[in-house]
């Protein structure tokens, strides 16, 4: 039948040439547009590496000079620490951290080089890593872990400057190697203690994770940072025991009086990172809405174009099909051999395709860099492009075969 089939195409090479070479360009675009949604998709919905369900930022602020209840000559980094111990307190939080320009969604990222001891220093010396300087509770309340699964911050305790370090930092730093329990320095001279590893950090949805680290900041070294960059400028991050909507928020702080004020520092308002993140990832999310649309508004012409083109092939042998019927030809056969036609047409633009990607890979204009181009990669992008368009040249055959097969044989003889 297949034999037949090919014959079959060849014979009517004319009007079948327009069809392969419209099958060719479509399904082309197609595998472009899957692929680049599978790389949005797969890239969105891996894991960030913590979790900001129920986290609020605590916006601080100091009380004017000539305010009521100023107070002169007070140590801004004993009040930030104490405010932090007075929040925790409260029945309703779970947990309270801070940390220098660092929390996710924040606006702020610092950069900074970090060599291994023992490692490979030559692939660290290409670039400068992410730095995030935090307090040891920064790990429980975005619920950071291990890449074991435990908690980081108890693994924090014995060291005076602990570092812990992401898995991608691991893997450049020491391949094959477990990193906990290796040295790291910034400057060369002083070493620093990897007491940790935990999982790949994303900074947003959209974004791969890239090598990073965190330096716990913890004693003097705290309250040096505090000292440095002014107590209002640290992050106050806090985990609430339950989902809070914004007027409730408000009202809770009402209700929290004291425990929001250490001295002259104050907590004036809070703000959900769900929020801040709808802010840093806004115009991605723009972005998308219009590639959506454009992908959206393609799919239904290419549908069109396909269901269309084989629907008004079909039709305009109708009058052979009633003589395939008329001959003795089930229904069924019948349509099961204009589907056979149909995707042969399809699967022998195989070839041109795989020529097309393979260019593109050369010149290396697929997004190789959020998802590497791997074989599962290939079979999702390239077998639903094609699973795609088969069922849409099916559809178009389905409805006129079976209309047609459904013309009595007198009446077929008669036009034939």
């Amino acid at each position: 039948m297949f034999k037949h089939i090919l014959k079959q195409i060849w014979k009517n090479r004319k009007a079948n040439g327009w069809i392969f070479a419209e099958l060719v360009l479509v399904t082309a675009i197609l595998w472009q547009i899957t692929d680049v949604t599978y790389v949005d998709i797969k890239t969105y919905n891996s894991p960030l590496g913590y979790d900001i369900e129920n986290v609020w930022f605590f916006l601080l602020e100091n009380l004017n000079e000539n305010a009521p209840g100023y107070i002169n000559e007070t140590d801004g980094a004993e009040d930030l620490i104490r405010l932090r111990e007075q929040i925790v307190q409260h029945p309703m939080v779970e947990g309270a951290c801070l940390a220098f320009f660092s929390s996710p969604y924040s606006f702020g990222n610092s950069w900074t080089s970090l060599y291994p001891i023992n490692g490979d220093t030559v692939a660290a010396s290409q670039k400068s890593f992410q730095v995030r300087r935090v307090s040891p509770e920064y790990f429980d309340v975005f619920r950071i872990k291990d890449t074991d699964g435990n908690p980081i911050a108890p693994q924090l305790a014995d060291s005076d400057k602990p570092l812990v370090i992401s898995q991608d930092m691991e893997q450049l730093f020491f391949p094959n190697e477990k990193g906990k329990g290796k040295k790291v320095s910034q400057n060369r001279t002083e070493e620093l203690p990897v007491v940790a590893v935990c999982n790949p950090i994303r900074e947003d949805d959209y974004k791969k994770s890239e090598p990073c680290f965190y330096q716990c900041m913890k004693g003097n070294n705290l309250r040096g940072y505090i000292q440095m960059f002014g107590n209002t400028s640290i992050e106050l991050s806090v985990r609430m025991k339950k989902q809070f909507t914004q007027e409730e928020m408000n009202n809770l702080l009402s209700e929290m009086g004291d425990r929001l004020t250490a001295n002259n520092l104050y907590v004036y308002s809070a703000k959900e990172i769900k929020e801040q993140r709808k802010v840093i990832i806004g115009w991605k999310q723009d972005e998308t809405k219009k590639q959506n649309a454009i992908v959206s508004f393609v799919l239904i012409n290419v549908f069109f174009g396909i269901v269309g083109t084989f629907w008004l092939r079909t039709q305009s042998r109708k009058e052979e099909i009633g003589l395939r019927v008329a001959l003795g030809s089930s229904k069924q056969g019948i349509r099961y051999y204009l589907y056979g036609e149909g995707l042969c047409l399809l699967a022998l633009t195989i070839p041109f395709t795989l020529i097309y990607i393979g260019n593109l890979l050369y010149f290396d204009v697929p997004d190789t860099y959020r998802v590497p181009y791997s074989a599962l990669r290939f079979l999702i992008t390239f077998g639903g492009t094609y699973l795609l368009i088969g069922s849409m040249i099916i559809l178009g055959i389905y409805l006129p075969a079976r209309k047609a097969a459904q013309m009595q044989p007198a009446e077929a003889l008669k036009h034939e």
